[in-house]
């Protein structure tokens, strides 16, 4: 954990934090409050941004004891030119977490709604620091994803942070195409948007640098500030547990694929901060990746609940799964290799395991009242022992 502002003997920093009401963003922001950072975050409305403290208000942990300061700013379209101005000139900025972009599976208009938010956004905000925040900046960390480092359908054997796309399984032309298959239109604002940054670093002079995060399919307790009563969705990677839970999964557990690899939110958010204040991750990218998972796997799970008189902080040992389950397993024979080593090497990482993390999303959906406390039927038939979720 950094120390007390981010740097001993430096006053308590202050960190630009955009997206705020995003699920990786709002597990960022309490990692920085723990850490001892005052922390701006954007918000798309002033009724997001009063949500995002709010959250914070009524959680427990350590802000009011480190005299930590959140407050909000409205940046209401990333991609507008100097739509980040305001809030860089009104502050002394050391850091920079920039998060906000747009994410969904499907645009009817790529270009406009998913391209250009994504790579303006992240240049406008660059472009921004490089104006009125150089004289305090040390770093900006990007989120960027590993749909920027894989190569689907022609992976390769092993992906570490010198992978990237090729321009003939993901391209510009593809990519603004409204009929193109799945998530391509996402994949490319990703790459595209990350190759953007790094191109700004290269033909700019500056006095700070930054580093990028590559996390994989993303898993782990919600959002507090999210709004489920007024149709806030749960992220696309929780969902599967969600729809698992809410019995979506009673006939059939339905396929894994493309995405096998998976990483905890709350070890996201500690990769972003590590990023941020250890000076050997400048000019970096980081793929961030716990593991492997299945959709069975995720099913043997939940149903193992059931076994155990605790959910919460305990790891399943491999006897616990649901073995029915797991005999429906769809993982591959043959499946390339990530290579998370470097963020192991620079960032400290340990990893929280598939068991944890998707226990500890149960138990976040039930205490946010999505579901309730039965276990599901999954794939016809129920769990070894079919008892209420443990409170």
């Amino acid at each position: 954990m950094p120390m007390l502002g981010g740097i001993p003997g430096h006053p308590k920093s202050k960190v630009l934090l955009t997206g705020g009401t995003g699920f990786i963003a709002s597990h960022i922001l309490d990692h920085l409050l723990e850490c001892g950072f005052d922390v701006v975050v954007t918000a798309r409305s002033q009724a997001k941004g009063e949500r995002i403290l709010a959250s914070i208000a009524n959680a427990p942990n350590i802000v009011n004891a480190v005299g930590c300061k959140v407050t909000y700013a409205v940046v209401a379209n990333v991609a507008e030119p100097g739509a980040f101005d305001e809030v860089i000139k009104s502050n002394s900025f050391t850091y920079c977490i920039h998060t906000a972009s747009p994410y969904q599976l499907s645009f009817s208009d790529p270009l406009n709604d998913c391209l250009l938010p994504a790579i303006n956004g992240t240049i406008e905000l660059l472009f921004s620091l490089q104006k009125y925040a150089s004289s305090s900046l040390l770093r900006v960390i990007y989120t960027s994803s590993s749909a920027a480092i894989l190569n689907p359908p022609n992976h390769r054997e092993s992906y570490d942070e010198s992978s990237w796309p090729d321009d003939e399984t993901l391209n510009w032309e593809m990519a603004t195409d409204p009929n193109a298959p799945g998530d391509t239109t996402y994949r490319a604002s990703k790459k595209y948007a990350e190759m953007a940054a790094w191109e700004f670093m290269e033909e700019n002079e500056l006095s700070w640098d930054l580093a990028t995060i590559c996390n994989t399919y993303t898993f782990g307790p919600l959002p507090r500030s999210l709004d489920v009563s007024n149709g806030q969705k749960v992220n696309t990677s929780n969902k599967r547990i969600l729809d698992c839970l809410q019995g979506k999964w009673a006939e059939k557990i339905p396929p894994t694929a493309p995405v096998f690899t998976f990483v905890d939110v709350r070890d996201v958010a500690v990769a972003h901060v590590r990023a941020m204040v250890r000076p050997e991750a400048g000019g970096k990218r980081f793929y961030v990746v716990g593991g492997t998972f299945s959709n069975p796997l995720i099913a043997a799970i939940v149903h193992s609940a059931s076994l155990s008189p605790e959910l919460q902080g305990r790891p399943y040992k491999y006897s616990g799964y649901c073995k029915r389950c797991l005999t429906l397993d769809d993982y591959p024979n043959r499946h390339w290799r990530f290579d998370n080593w470097r963020s192991k090497r620079v960032l400290g990482m340990e990893y929280r395991d598939i068991n944890q993390s998707v226990a500890d999303t149960v138990l976040s959906l039930r205490k946010m009242g999505i579901v309730g406390e039965k276990y599901p039927v999954i794939a016809g038939h129920r769990a070894p022992a079919d008892k209420t979720l443990p409170n």
